[in-house]
C-alpha cells in the first residue's frame, strides 16, 4: 500500500530510519534543517536508494565533498551557488560515486534541496577533500560521526 506523507505535518520533518535517528539532530546542529530523509524500501537496508530534502540557511556553506554513490539533486526552493555555477528552482546536479563538487553555497534566500542517492549508505556517508588528505564522514549517528572523524587524516 502506497505511504504519503504531508509536509506540513509534524512528523515530516523529523522523518528518519530508526538506526540513524541520531541524524536527525546532526542536521539540525549543521543548520540544514528542516530536513526529511526517506528511504526506498526497507528503511534499514543500506542498499535501499533514499531521498534527502533539506534546507539551508541564506548564505550557508558546505565544503567540497563526495559520496559513496550515485547522487541526483534538484533544487525546490532559493538558490545555490555550487562551483562557479548558481543553480535555482527546477535545476538539477548528477554525480556520480567518489566525484566531488561544491563548495556548496545557498544564496541570499537560502535553499531547499531534495536529493536522491542510490544507496541509504551513501546518503548519511561523506568523503571531504582537506588540506591532509581525504576526509571520510559517517552522519549516520553521533558514534559513526565521532569515529569518522578521530580516525581522519592529521595535520
Amino acid at each position: 500500500m502506497p505511504q504519503f506523507f504531508r509536509k506540513d505535518s509534524a512528523e515530516y520533518w523529523s522523518r528518519y530510519p530508526q538506526h540513524l535517528a541520531d541524524m536527525a539532530k546532526i542536521m539540525e546542529g549543521s543548520k540544514l534543517t528542516p530536513a526529511t530523509l526517506h528511504v526506498l524500501g526497507e528503511p534499514s537496508d543500506e542498499t535501499a536508494p533514499a531521498a534527502l530534502i533539506f534546507t539551508m540557511p541564506p548564505h550557508s556553506t558546505i565544503p567540497r565533498h563526495s559520496h559513496l554513490c550515485e547522487r541526483f539533486e534538484v533544487i525546490l526552493e532559493g538558490s545555490l551557488k555550487v562551483d562557479d555555477l548558481v543553480l535555482g528552482p527546477g535545476d538539477v546536479m548528477i554525480a556520480r560515486k567518489g566525484e566531488a563538487y561544491g563548495p556548496h553555497t545557498a544564496g541570499p534566500e537560502g535553499c531547499r534541496t531534495l536529493e536522491i542517492f542510490s544507496t541509504l549508505a551513501g546518503a548519511h556517508h561523506l568523503m571531504y577533500e582537506t588540506p591532509e588528505g581525504p576526509l571520510s564522514v559517517d552522519f549516520g549517528s553521533f558514534a559513526s560521526l565521532e569515529a569518522s572523524q578521530a580516525a581522519g587524516p592529521k595535520g
